[in-house]
């Protein structure tokens, strides 16, 4: 959930100021490059939404996302530093719905949302072939 955060921030962020003054957006990009070197982020914008790419310092994604109205709207993916996925979800108008999926060592977390709130929740472990529903 903080990777979701930081994300968000992040695509607040670089949204307002790139739709106020592109030579700001050149600033705040090189600002947080200094601060976060590690980082690199790509910004596309299609009509009326913008698709913003954070990468790892290796290079490899590290999120995945959607701003439309400079809310979150649509796929959201996090992926580890090695570049595997660990976190899968949608958002609607900013706010958490249907299936979210979280990878974390040997477990799969599968929460579902509707306008913002967990409807129910399950896990499964690899190792043990197990389910633990919340």
């Amino acid at each position: 959930m903080l990777t979701e955060c930081k994300f968000f921030v992040y695509l607040l962020l670089l949204k307002t100021i790139i739709m106020k003054n592109l030579m700001s957006a050149v600033f705040f990009l090189s600002f947080f490059s200094f601060i976060n070197a590690q980082e690199k982020i790509n910004v596309n914008e299609f009509n009326s939404v913008v698709e913003i790419e954070i990468y790892h310092d290796n290079g490899e994604v590290y999120q995945k996302g959607f701003l439309k109205n400079n809310k979150l709207h649509g796929k959201l993916e996090s992926y580890d530093y090695s570049g595997n996925l660990v976190v899968l979800g949608e958002f609607k108008n900013g706010k958490k719905k249907g299936k979210w999926l979280f990878w974390n060592d040997n477990k799969l977390t599968e929460v579902n949302f509707k306008n913002n709130r967990i409807i129910s929740s399950q896990t499964w472990e690899n190792s043990t072939n197990s389910l633990a529903s919340n």
